[in-house]
């Protein structure tokens, strides 16, 4: 049996700056999607909460289902096999493939069961492309594993998304997606001294397709304010990422601030959504706490980020969620990335 775990991650600044030409900064956090891989004697996925599926080779060698997985809960294995099938790299024998990604589930008090906003589609399709390529003994290392996922990825969301969810699932830590003339580049960053931050639920899901959908309406109904806008919110980014880099913590805070203003203004022009009531509040109760907020992600629902230079304010925030029965996940550079990590000499 193979088994590889990856992490989801939380945007720390760059948000659809980062479709647009900008830099991203992503953080691991610490709820794994986890894929195992056996052969066996005929094919088998199953997905943990969800339900098992015999599957066998069609005529184009894609795994056809005797019975279709409901609720596409056969499409990220279809889309890794299709990935790794243009490479020459699928597998070639019935496999039995499990597929887990409750940690990405939460309970609410009043029994709710709600899948968390933390990218959990890209560290699944990390996972099992991983898993598919070790159980097959391909010696991918990093870069090789980081673009076959990418790719599935991309195919699982019709060819929308930046990859820097995959970038954090692959690397783990604290990454930096930057736009070059070859494609995007990642780099592993230091997290800064002194800065501390702890991402709050706001208690509502949110539809990443429906926001990117509002986003295309806005470039269609005003292209040149929405290239103006998303051009200010990428040129906030670069600042960030520069301080970042310079590990000037009070400069980082200063130029996350001015990012979460750039990135509220195209919301406001696009009307898009990403700021909603539910986030207000979060920020309300950050800045009673002398914490900056701010969205993270496609914003709409989802986490939000309080951040400060001291402990003591993100004490104060995490008990004001606690009284108020709000969900909070720590946010540090200590989270591994995928595991086992491939060949550490392919490692760019």
């Amino acid at each position: 049996m193979t088994e590889a775990t990856a992490p989801g991650k939380l945007v720390l600044c760059g948000e659809y700056a980062v479709l647009d030409g900008g830099p991203g900064i992503a953080v691991a956090v610490d709820a794994r999607a986890r894929a195992r891989v056996e052969a066996a004697a005929t094919g088998r996925l199953t997905v943990a909460g969800g339900g098992a599926w015999d599957f066998d080779a069609g005529p184009d060698g894609m795994p056809r289902f005797a019975r279709p997985p409901p609720l596409g809960q056969g499409r990220v294995l279809e889309v890794v096999w299709a990935t790794l099938r243009a490479a020459d790299l699928a597998p070639a024998r019935p496999l039995s493939v499990d597929l887990d990604t409750g940690a990405f589930r939460w309970r609410s008090p009043r029994g709710d069961e709600v899948k968390l906003g933390l990218g959990s589609s890209a560290a699944i399709v990390t996972t099992l492309t991983a898993a598919l390529l070790a159980h097959a003994g391909h010696a991918a290392g990093t870069a090789r594993v980081l673009e076959l996922a990418m790719a599935a990825h991309r195919r699982l969301q019709a060819g929308e998304g930046s990859g820097i969810d995959v970038a954090a699932a692959v690397h783990g830590g604290v990454i930096a997606l930057v736009p070059g003339s070859g494609g995007a580049i990642v780099h592993r960053l230091a997290w800064p001294a002194g800065l501390h931050a702890l991402a709050a639920w706001s208690g509502e899901t949110a539809s990443t397709p429906a926001l990117l959908a509002r986003v295309a309406a806005f470039r269609r109904r005003d292209p040149v304010a929405c290239r103006s806008a998303l051009a200010e919110a990428a040129a906030a980014a670069c600042e960030v990422l520069a301080r970042w880099e310079a590990g000037d913590t009070a400069a980082v805070l200063a130029g996350l601030d001015h990012f979460g203003r750039r990135l509220q203004a195209f919301d406001a022009a696009g009307a898009i959504g990403i700021d909603t009531p539910a986030h207000a509040r979060l920020a309300a109760l950050a800045q009673a706490a002398g914490a900056l907020y701010r969205t993270s992600g496609a914003g709409g629902g989802d986490f939000g980020l309080a951040l400060a230079d001291a402990p003591a304010p993100i004490a104060r925030f995490a008990a004001s969620c606690a009284v108020h029965g709000i969900l909070t996940l720590p946010v540090g550079p200590a989270v591994p990335g995928l595991t086992p990590p491939p060949p550490r000499s392919s490692t760019p």
